[in-house]
């Protein structure tokens, strides 16, 4: 029986350990378009429910990303848009890692046959879905929490698990040079590495792991570069049909609003990707500034640093919209 501290909707973590183990099956999903936090506490997830015997599955709405396919389990992993009916049981947990809301992961969750849906992410912004929400907005990764989890519940943490574990928190702090970058998230590294991870390995799956078409879409994003409000934020764009030129995907832009934002004087960078009938829009800003408000005017959202949102317009629209939303909005930051 979950306690009553889990059951007020503030459980600890040593009660999410004793509800997940009382069930045979995990359903482990994360976030549209993942990224090496969800894929990285996904795969440490799933290798613990492995170790400990029970049955598991793990999936999300968007394929694993090549770089990451150097992970644990990543080869069970399932593109899916719904929950399959088979894990709507009393005998399934339900965990959804590093996922702010519904609208971002598997369609189903609100489905009132779910028994135990348990969330766990490091999101400000996080809308406290789950029947079970642990949401640490301090923490640099979701894959940081994760690392908690191990340690409450007592479990001996594999050496494949602490591969997810270890990307997870490189890839959501920017190799440590985040400010969300703390000093426990040192500890964790450091205690990570003591046993037996190369950090060499991981850095060149993950950064040194790019195609030559994925590097020409990166050189086409930054030649379309432009400035905004006296160079406090920066701008690029990429179109649809970049992609089918160049022979690159989606995930070959991955890094890109980074960049951008690593031009003198640039406070904030915004980059607009052209799908078949959206514009993503991923904005980035220094410590100090917030992006969150920006992604929030068109139902998005993310860390202050770090946010993203959707719009269902023609580029050339949504590029004017933004540019004119970040000429207004640089000009008080």
């Amino acid at each position: 029986m979950i306690s009553d501290s889990a059951m007020s909707n503030s459980p600890s973590l040593k009660d999410i350990a004793e509800a997940i183990t009382k069930k045979d099956t995990w359903a482990i999903f994360v976030h549209e378009r993942p990224d090496g936090d969800a894929i990285g506490s996904g795969s440490a997830f799933y290798c613990w429910g492995t170790e400990i015997g029970k049955k598991c599955f793990w999936g999300g709405t968007h394929p694993v990303p090549r770089v990451y396919e150097f992970l644990p389990h990543v080869d069970v992993y399932q593109v899916l848009e719904n929950i399959p009916y088979d894990l709507k049981s009393p005998d399934s947990a339900i965990i959804v890692l590093d996922t702010s809301n519904l609208e971002r992961c598997v369609a189903g969750l609100d489905d009132n046959n779910l028994t135990l849906i348990v969330n766990i992410d490091h999101h400000m912004d996080n809308q406290m879905f789950g029947h079970l929400n642990y949401v640490d907005p301090t923490s640099s990764a979701t894959a940081e929490i994760i690392w908690d989890l191990f340690k409450e519940s007592w479990q001996r943490i594999s050496r494949d698990a602490l591969l997810g574990i270890y990307t997870g928190i490189v890839t959501d702090t920017g190799h440590f040079t985040y400010s969300n970058t703390t000093p426990k998230t040192h500890t964790i590294a450091h205690d990570v590495l003591s046993a037996g991870i190369n950090p060499e390995n991981i850095f060149r799956h993950i950064y040194a792991n790019r195609r030559l078409s994925g590097l020409r879409l990166w050189g086409l994003a930054f030649m379309r570069a432009f400035s905004l409000s006296d160079g406090k934020a920066v701008v690029s764009w990429i179109k649809l049909e970049d992609f089918e030129k160049l022979n690159a995907d989606p995930y070959d832009a991955e890094g890109i609003v980074n960049q951008l934002l690593y031009v003198k004087g640039a406070t904030i960078s915004a980059l607009l990707t052209e799908g078949e009938d959206e514009v993503r829009i991923s904005f980035r800003s220094i410590t100090g500034i917030s992006v969150r408000e920006l992604a929030q005017k068109w139902d998005g959202g993310g860390h202050p640093q770090a946010a993203a949102c959707k719009l269902s317009l023609p580029l050339e629209r949504a590029l004017d919209l933004v540019s004119q939303e970040l000429e207004e909005y640089s000009k008080n930051v």
